[in-house]
């Protein structure tokens, strides 16, 4: 029998890329109202993180009616926000984002682990407090917890292996759907129905990782994909933390490793403080409508 690859050595034999890409991306997202508004200051998550995996060449961002004032500012996650308001009623409000981002990751692994993060349990003695958010579980569930402390075992509790079965599973074993609206559904009921949508398993991930003691976020943004596809939209992947690597990403949707294929708008311990569109309209008895239009180009610089 020959010899079983190491994560690493898996991923190494992977065809290897030596440009970086750059992704030519068009966002426009607008609500219709059935009657006047006003619209509560909004906040607005469209600008790419800066972390050393992509670099933001170009970007421009319409808004219509056009607002009264704005403001950018980081939010306690790192994600860059624009904050919008505006004067009067409005019975539609659109924002357009074209950017350009090129992503310079190429190896998943180019790091040294610490020695602490080796194995399952991470010890967080020097990072405790930092860590904290991302180790909480909202909603624990013991079959969740099972089914982390399954995988866990199963790898002799070697964290990376421990992720790379993770990532394997829930892209293996799990069906893949497609919901346009809501929210994440519940780890639990994501690990008992075997389906969910990319946010779905991103929060089980999430939630199985935290079950384990290594810290892990929610992020979205937009992914390579299928550029051939006549409907894109937005992508949701879990990150984790790993001393000595930082935080890398994963995505169960595709059963690999994080690399230059993905750009990431927002990563935040809860999924919703990483939506695009934060904030209400007021208006007695009217209703709205979403449509949104996402197109990708991607394309070695």
């Amino acid at each position: 029998m020959a010899p079983r690859l190491t994560l690493q050595e898996t991923f190494n034999k992977m065809p290897a890329r030596i440009a970086s890409l750059l992704f030519n991306i068009q966002h426009r997202t607008r609500y219709d109202y059935s009657h006047p508004v006003r619209l509560s200051p909004q906040q607005l998550r469209f600008y790419p993180r800066s972390d050393g995996s992509q670099r933001v060449v170009a970007h421009q961002l319409n808004i219509s009616p056009a607002p009264n004032g704005q403001n950018e500012h980081l939010d306690l996650e790192g994600n860059r926000v624009t904050q919008v308001w505006f004067e009067g009623e409005t019975q539609h409000f659109e924002i357009r984002v074209d950017m350009q981002v090129e992503t310079l990751r190429k190896n998943a692994f180019d790091f040294l682990l610490a020695p602490e993060a080796m194995r399952l349990p991470i010890g967080h003695e020097q990072d405790a407090i930092c860590a904290k958010a991302y180790l909480e579980r909202s909603r624990a569930d013991d079959a969740v917890t099972a089914f982390a402390a399954e995988l866990s075992l199963g790898v002799n509790r070697d964290t990376l292996h421990f992720l790379d079965r993770l990532n394997r599973q829930l892209y293996d074993e799990f069906t893949q759907i497609h919901r346009h609206s809501g929210a994440p559904q519940s780890p639990a009921f994501t690990l008992q129905s075997r389906r969910g949508a990319c946010r779905d398993l991103a929060v089980l991930f999430v939630d199985c990782c935290r079950a384990e003691g290594i810290p892990a976020r929610f992020a979205s943004g937009y992914q390579k994909g299928n550029l051939q596809s006549d409907r894109r939209d937005l992508h949701a992947w879990p990150e984790v933390y790993l001393p000595g690597a930082g935080w890398r990403g994963f995505d169960p949707t595709q059963g690999h490793p994080v690399v230059d294929t993905h750009v990431t708008i927002a990563a935040a311990a809860h999924a919703r403080d990483t939506l695009p569109v934060s904030g209400v309209f007021i208006g007695g008895g009217a209703s709205s409508a979403l449509d949104f239009m996402v197109q990708i180009q991607v394309s070695d610089p």
